[in-house]
């Protein structure tokens, strides 16, 4: 009877040393994940390719507004087009907004 009770306590502690061995880890890993993507994130920002892409998206954005400007100094211009041309200038701006 002694050594069942010996066992079962043997057997407990390791179980125990496991699943908190097994905790700690998942956290340790889960905080490593997470610094590395943010390092990845900003050396990702940092490159040239993504500064050169926010450069191009602003300059199309606009002259895509200056095409609308233009185009909404038309006289002869409907007003259902001139609604549209206006809500698409301000999406432009509310866009370039947020590149900045």
């Amino acid at each position: 009877m002694e050594n069942k009770k010996e066992f079962a306590v043997n057997w407990l502690f390791i179980s125990s040393l496991i699943f908190l061995s097994m905790i700690a880890l998942s956290i340790f890993s889960y905080f490593g994940i997470f610094g590395r993507t943010v390092v990845e994130r900003k050396v990702f920002e940092n490159s040239y390719q993504y500064q050169a892409a926010r450069r191009t998206e602003e300059r199309v954005s606009n002259a895509q507004l200056m095409e609308i400007q233009i185009r909404l100094q038309d006289p002869n211009l409907d007003e259902s087009t001139r609604h549209n041309l206006e809500a698409q200038a301000a999406a432009i701006r509310v866009y370039l907004g947020g590149l900045n």
